[in-house]
C-alpha cells in the first residue's frame, strides 16, 4: 500500500514538474471562464505575476479578440488564434498562438478547457520585416533605385545618381570626378575589387556581379551588391565601367533572420519529443526522428510513402479516416487518441492531432502524436494504489478495533499471571499440605492453567506487535520525522514481510549498537519491507536452508548508520546493476512487478539525507541503506527512589468507553489504588463535577460524543494542576483533532495493548 501512495505521490510531483518547465504557456479555465491555473511559461509571455493571473475573469478581457475562441471551447469546440494580443493584467502587446481544447469529465461533459500559447512575437516580426523588404524592392525597381556610377579608364567618376548619393552619402558633386573607388570601397575588399577591375577593361565581353563590403562618407560599413559591366565606344573599345548597386545590407539581414528562424523551425520539429508526420492522399510524406522511434523504426525511409492506415490498429481505422476527410474542413481537429501499430506488430496508444496545412505547394495533413503509453500505465497503477490506499485505511481501522478487545484480554492475563496465580499456588500449597497431600493433583491442575495462560499472553502479546507494526506500516504522517533505532524498523518489518521470507529462506540477524536516526518510521520501514521481499523473491523456492537473507546494522565513517539486507540470490547482472532505481524498470514477469518499488526507496532514502547502494556478485547480493547519525539529545540523569519513601495508596479515575477494559483495568490497579471507573467521556465530566479529588486519570482518547481531549479541556478549566496529572491511552486511529492535541500536550501517553509494569510505574509517580 505505502510503494503506491508513494508512487501516487511521486507521479503528481513528476506530471506537475512536466506543466510547470513546459517550453509554451499552459493554462486552465472552468465553466465561468475563470482562469483557474497557469504555469510559469504563460505568466513570461503575458509579464505578469501567477498572483494576478489565477482567478482572472476571461469574460472580461482587455482584448476581446479571444471571447469568441473561449466560448466556442466551452461548447465543446477545439479552436486557435494567431495575432496581436493586448494583456489584460499587464502592459504586455504580444503576438501570440493559441489553441484551445475542451475539457471533459468522465461522463464526456465540457467541465472547462485548456489552453497552449506560444509567443510568436518574434516571428511575426521577421516575416514582416520580409514583406516590407519585398515591397520595398518592388518599389526600387519600378522607380530604379539602384545607385548608377560610371567610371573612365582612368577610374574616374563621370556618372553618380541621386540613389548612389542616399547609398554612399557623397553627392554628385562631391563624387564626379574623383579618380579612384576607395573612397566608397572597404580596405577589406580593396584587391577584389582591382581583381574586377582588371577583368573588366580587359575584354568587353566580361561583367561581374557580387557583394562587398563599402564604405559611406560618415563612415558606415555597408554589404552591396554590384553589377558591373565593361562599355564600350562605336569600335568596340572598352572605354570605362558602368555599375549598378544597391544597398543589401538589410536585406541580407533579414536573409540572414529567416535561414535562421528555418533552422530553428527544423529544428525545433526534429527535436521535439512528439511525433509530427505530414501525409498526404493517405501516405506519409515526412515523418520527424521521434515519430521513426515511436513505431519503431531504424530509418524514416522505412515509413516515408506507406498508406498510414497500415500504421493504424484495425479497430481504429475507421474513426481515422473519417476524420482524415473532415481535417480538409477544419483547420484543427480536436484530439483523438489512438492505437497506432509498431514495426513488431505491437501497438502505442497515441494522442493525435491533426490539422490541414500546405506542404510543397500542395494541401496536406499534419498530425503531431504524444505518446500515452505511459500515461496509461500510470492510469491502472494509480487506480490499484487507490484500491491499496484504502486496504490500508481500512486495516488501521481494524488496529484500531482490535486493540480494545485485545488490551483488556492482555490486562486479564498478566494480571492472572502475574498476581491470582501466585496467590491461588499459595492457598493450593496451603491445602495440600494440611491434608498431607503436597504437589497433588490440585496442584498439578494450577500448574497447567499457569502454563495454558502464559501461552494465551505470549500469543496475545505476539498480536499486539502485529497490530503494533500494522499501525506503523499505515500511518499517513509521511512528512513527521522523530529519532528511531532502525533495528526495531527491520523488526517490524520482518514481522511485515514474513510470509514471504520463511518459505524462502533461513533468517539471520546481526545487530550492532548504532546512533539512533531522524527518519519516519513508516517510510523507512516501506523501504525495508521492500528491500526483504525483494530479496526473498531473488531466491529460488524449494531449498529453505540453504537459501540466506541476512540483515546487518552497523556504523560507519562519521558515525553514519548502515543496514545492509543481504540474500544468496544468483545475483544481478553487470548490466542491470545501473537500472534497477529507474522508475519503471523490472525483471520481474509481468503482472508481479511495477518497476517503482526502488525507485520510490531510493527518493524516500535520499530525502532523509541518506543514499541506498547495492553490490551483487554471483551468490550475494547486498543492498546498503546510509543513513546520517540523528541530533543527539542528552537524556536527563534517571531519578533515584528515595529508601525512605514509601509507596501511597492514591484516588485513580479510569476513562474509557470499552467497560471490559475500564473493569479489567480496575481489577488489575485496585491492589495499589482505589479505581473509579467511567465508561465514557460525559460519565468522567458527571463524576469530576461532583468531586475532583483525584491523583490521577487514566483517559481513553478516542471515545465517542465527548473525547478525551474534551475530558482534558474541561479539567484545566476547573483544575489545572490535576490536568497535568492525566495520562492518555490511545488504540492508533487519530482525527486531525487529536493528532494535533498530542503534538502540544506532554503528559504520558500509552498505546493499546498496555506495557502494564511501565503503567504501575507511571501511576506511582503521579500519586508519589
Amino acid at each position: 500500500m505505502s510503494d503506491f501512495s508513494e508512487a501516487l505521490r511521486e507521479s503528481e510531483e513528476r506530471y506537475r514538474t512536466l506543466f510547470e518547465q513546459a517550453p509554451v504557456g499552459v493554462f486552465l479555465f472552468d465553466r465561468d471562464l475563470r482562469l483557474t491555473t497557469c504555469n510559469a511559461r504563460f505568466v513570461q509571455i503575458l509579464r505578469s505575476s501567477l498572483d494576478r493571473l489565477v482567478g482572472l475573469d476571461l469574460s472580461a478581457l482587455r482584448d476581446p479578440v479571444l471571447g469568441p475562441s473561449l466560448r466556442r471551447t466551452l461548447e465543446g469546440e477545439a479552436s486557435s488564434y494567431e495575432g496581436r494580443y493586448h494583456a489584460t493584467t499587464s502592459d504586455a502587446e504580444i503576438a501570440v498562438s493559441l489553441r484551445l481544447s475542451p475539457l471533459r469529465d468522465a461522463r464526456g461533459v465540457v467541465v472547462g478547457g485548456l489552453g497552449v500559447v506560444e509567443d510568436c512575437t518574434e516571428r511575426l516580426r521577421v516575416l514582416e520585416a520580409l514583406r516590407e523588404s519585398e515591397q520595398r524592392l518592388a518599389l526600387y525597381v519600378k522607380r530604379n533605385p539602384l545607385g548608377v556610377i560610371v567610371w573612365t579608364r582612368d577610374i574616374e567618376v563621370v556618372e553618380w545618381n541621386e540613389s548612389a548619393s542616399r547609398i554612399f552619402g557623397w553627392t554628385e558633386a562631391e563624387a564626379i570626378g574623383r579618380r579612384e573607388p576607395g573612397f566608397i570601397v572597404h580596405e577589406s575588399a580593396w584587391e577584389q575589387v582591382r581583381e574586377t577591375w582588371r577583368k573588366l577593361l580587359l575584354s568587353a565581353e566580361y561583367s561581374h556581379r557580387d557583394r562587398n563590403l563599402n564604405v559611406t562618407k560618415d563612415g558606415r560599413t555597408l554589404l552591396c551588391e554590384w553589377h558591373a559591366v565593361p562599355l564600350r565606344d562605336a569600335s568596340g573599345a572598352v572605354i570605362g565601367v558602368a555599375a549598378l548597386v544597391d544597398d543589401v545590407t538589410e536585406r541580407q539581414a533579414a536573409e540572414d533572420a529567416l535561414k535562421r528562424s528555418e533552422a530553428r523551425f527544423r529544428a525545433l520539429i526534429e527535436r521535439s519529443p512528439d511525433a509530427v508526420g505530414v501525409m498526404r492522399d493517405g501516405r506519409m510524406l515526412y515523418v520527424n526522428p521521434r515519430f521513426v522511434s515511436f513505431l519503431g523504426y531504424a530509418d524514416a525511409s522505412e515509413i516515408i510513402g506507406r498508406p498510414i492506415r497500415d500504421m493504424v490498429h484495425p479497430d481504429d481505422r475507421a474513426i481515422q479516416e473519417r476524420r482524415i476527410g473532415e481535417v480538409s474542413r477544419a483547420s484543427t481537429m480536436v484530439p483523438q487518441e489512438y492505437r497506432l501499430m509498431c514495426r513488431d506488430g505491437s501497438f502505442v496508444h497515441a494522442e493525435l492531432v491533426s490539422m490541414a496545412i500546405d506542404y510543397d505547394g500542395a494541401p496536406a495533413v499534419l498530425g503531431i502524436a504524444r505518446d500515452l503509453t505511459d500515461r496509461k500505465i500510470m492510469q491502472s497503477r494509480l487506480v490499484q494504489a487507490e484500491r491499496m490506499a484504502a486496504v490500508g485505511t481500512l486495516a488501521a481501522g481494524l488496529a484500531h478495533e482490535i486493540n480494545n478487545p485485545l488490551a483488556y484480554v492482555l490486562t486479564h492475563l498478566t494480571a492472572t499471571c502475574s498476581e491470582h496465580l501466585p496467590a491461588l499456588e499459595r492457598v493450593v500449597g496451603a491445602l495440600e499440605r494440611a491434608s498431607g497431600e503436597a504437589n497433588g493433583e490440585a496442584s498439578r491442575l494450577v500448574a497447567e492453567i499457569r502454563q495454558a495462560l502464559e501461552s494465551a499472553r505470549e500469543g496475545s502479546e505476539r498480536m499486539g506487535s502485529i497490530v503494533r507494526d500494522l499501525k506503523t506500516f499505515s500511518r499517513t504522517d509521511d512528512d513527521r520525522t522523530a529519532p528511531i533505532d532502525v533495528r526495531r524498523v527491520l523488526d517490524a518489518s520482518v514481522n511485515m514481510a514474513f510470509s514471504q521470507i520463511r518459505h524462502r529462506a533461513k533468517l539471520i540477524r546481526q545487530y550492532d549498537d548504532v546512533p539512533r536516526v531522524d527518519a519516519n518510521e513508516a517510510r523507512l520501514g516501506q523501504v525495508f519491507v521492500n528491500l526483504l521481499v525483494n530479496a526473498a523473491q531473488a531466491l529460488p523456492p524449494g531449498d529453505v536452508e540453504k537459501n540466506i537473507i541476512r540483515l546487518r546494522t552497523r556504523t560507519g565513517e562519521g558515525g553514519r548508520v548502515l543496514a545492509e539486507v543481504i540474500d544468496s540470490g544468483p545475483g544481478i547482472p553487470a548490466e542491470l546493476r545501473s537500472k534497477i532505481f529507474d522508475p519503471f524498470f523490472t525483471t520481474k514477469p509481468a503482472g508481479e512487478g511495477t518497476g517503482l518499488g526502488l525507485w520510490i526507496c531510493e527518493g524516500i532514502v535520499t530525502r532523509m539525507g541518506g543514499s541506498i547502494e547495492v553490490q551483487s556478485r554471483p551468490g550475494e547480493t547486498m543492498f546498503r541503506v546510509n543513513l546520517p547519525p540523528g541530533r543527539t539529545v542528552e537524556a536527563p540523569p534517571p531519578r533515584r527512589p528515595d529508601p525512605a519513601r514509601k509507596a501511597r495508596r492514591g484516588r485513580v479515575l479510569v476513562v474509557d468507553d470499552e467497560a471490559p477494559l475500564a473493569n479489567a483495568l480496575r481489577m488489575f490497579l485496585s491492589d495499589e489504588h482505589d479505581v473509579t471507573v467511567a465508561t465514557s467521556g460525559r460519565e468522567a465530566l458527571n463524576l469530576l463535577a461532583k468531586e475532583d479529588a483525584y491523583d490521577a486519570i487514566l483517559c481513553d482518547l478516542m471515545m465517542p460524543d465527548v473525547t478525551g481531549v474534551d475530558v482534558y479541556e474541561a479539567v484545566v478549566a476547573r483544575s489545572p494542576a490535576l490536568a497535568r496529572r492525566m495520562v492518555f491511552v490511545t488504540g492508533g486511529a487519530f482525527t486531525p483533532r487529536i493528532q494535533e492535541f498530542l503534538e502540544q500536550v506532554t503528559s504520558p501517553r500509552l498505546e493499546k495493548p498496555f506495557d502494564l509494569p511501565k503503567l504501575r510505574a507511571i501511576l506511582r509517580e503521579l500519586v508519589g
